[in-house]
């Protein structure tokens, strides 16, 4: 312990934390039971650093933070001002009435209606009522034609 001088008196907080160096040295195979209880005795009895210290001398040091694996491996991000090239989009382009989305299903649904009311009133058909909704359908599908992606 470096920062202290071996003659100053330790708080209750640093013999805990000896304790579980000690109870890990012991986990991890590096102390055999009789050697584990006589550094755990000595520990409870005294009182200065300078005292503590031969407990843990010929122990590894703590490791105080490990990295998380799913980070270890990532690659660093890039020096500033460079920036990395974009991988170009090689999927398919979508059909260009697929911009209007899930309401064509709706447009769609509404034609069928309007067809099945004509078939039950026997071939009268009333007035085309989906074209209200096929006008924004239109606009919005011949909308994203001429955009580029």
């Amino acid at each position: 312990m470096p920062q202290y001088q071996p003659y100053q008196r330790f708080t209750e907080a640093d013999r805990d934390k000896i304790a579980g160096r000690l109870r890990d040295a012991f986990a991890d195979g590096r102390l055999d039971q009789p050697e584990f209880s006589t550094r755990l005795d000595k520990l409870y009895t005294v009182q200065t650093y300078g005292e503590l210290e031969p407990l843990v001398r010929d122990l590894p040091p703590v490791r105080t933070y490990q990295t998380p694996a799913a980070v270890q491996d990532v690659k660093p991000a890039p020096e500033p001002g460079n920036f990395p090239e974009r991988k170009k989009d090689n999927r398919p382009h979508k059909h260009p009435f697929a911009a209007a989305g899930g309401f064509t299903g709706v447009v769609l649904v509404n034609v069928v209606i309007w067809f099945v009311i004509g078939l039950g009133n026997g071939g009268h058909w009333p007035s085309f009522w989906p074209v209200w909704l096929l006008i924004p359908w239109a606009i919005i599908a011949l909308g994203g034609l001429g955009r580029r992606r």
